[in-house]
């Protein structure tokens, strides 16, 4: 019997390799970009939770301004309101009509 190390002839095809050498190839190329990319993702992430916290926090800050300006806006209504009682009482009505009758020459509306 008689070796041979080389390849018989007609043998290249058969033995040339795996059936799905190709596709795990491929596959292995897949997961090396998935490496690569996965620091770009965490750093986009990360960036996105920054962003999320600075807007939260600033929210919160306007919020509180929100709350301070009602209060605000409500001490003002009642100041008004008791300028306006004062306001009506500086000038009683009576004096006014007899000032508008006297002085001015008015007559009431007719209704």
């Amino acid at each position: 019997m008689k070796y041979a190390f080389g390849t018989p002839p007609g043998a290249v095809g058969r033995y040339s390799a795996r059936p799905g050498a190709k596709a795990a190839q491929v596959r292995h190329g897949r997961g090396r970009a998935r490496l690569l990319l996965a620091p770009f993702v965490l750093l986009a992430a990360a960036a996105l939770c920054v962003a999320m916290l600075l807007a939260r926090a600033e929210c919160m800050a306007v919020s509180a301004e929100c709350g301070e300006l009602a209060q605000e806006l409500a001490a003002l209504a009642d100041e008004r309101a008791r300028l306006t009682i004062e306001l009506e009482g500086l000038y009683p009505i009576a004096e006014v009509e007899e000032y508008a009758r006297g002085e001015l020459g008015m007559v009431p509306a007719a209704g």
